[in-house]
């Protein structure tokens, strides 16, 4: 039997920034959204800053997506990380809903 080969460091960091990414540029719906969210609850992050990031996304309340980028910088900023570079989670396109399965099969 094939097991699925762990994903290298890169890889994984390429992985949550993606997901992530598509949480921030609202491009799967609620029930990914929660299936996201519930998938990294318990996930160790392979950067820090990923991890610092979904913590905040986690107890954000419902935000308009045009305003996800502020309320994002402010709720990593109350929790003591105002250096989180959020630029790379709106910088290039985001994945798709089936890539976005598959990352969380990667993971």
């Amino acid at each position: 039997m094939d097991r699925p080969t762990k994903p290298s460091r890169l890889e994984q960091i390429e992985a949550e920034r993606k997901l992530l990414a598509a949480l921030c540029q609202a491009t799967v719906d609620a029930h990914m959204c929660a299936t996201i969210l519930g998938r990294l609850k318990d996930h160790r992050f392979a950067e820090p800053d990923y991890e610092v990031i979904y913590r905040a996304m986690a107890v954000m309340p419902a935000v308009d997506f045009a305003c996800i980028r502020e309320m994002l910088g402010q709720a990593v900023t109350r929790m003591g990380f105002p250096d989180v570079d959020l630029d790379v989670l709106f910088a290039g396109p985001p994945p798709n809903p089936a890539e976005v399965a598959a990352l969380l099969e990667s993971l």
